[in-house]
């Protein structure tokens, strides 16, 4: 389990396997690792959200909508 430190007046995160292994928990990904992770995340909420958005509007949305729709026109 990470246990935190406080740095500066900043609590950071102490990954103790990250330690063990010789590595820095709190190390700055390097550029090329840090775009390909925004690449992989960006396709994950793309292909989630292009398969929210393919998706059909419920009738009773739809018919709140018509009803709206309605009291605009009958105001106008």
């Amino acid at each position: 389990m990470a246990d935190k430190i406080r740095e500066g007046g900043v609590v950071t995160a102490v990954d103790p396997a990250a330690n063990a292994a010789g590595r820095s928990a709190n190390r700055v990904p390097k550029p090329q690792t840090h775009r390909a992770q925004q690449k992989a995340i960006t396709q994950g909420l793309r292909k989630f959200f292009d398969s929210v958005a393919s998706e059909p509007v419920p009738d009773e949305f739809m018919s709140l909508l018509q009803k709206i729709d309605g009291r605009k026109d009958a105001d106008a």
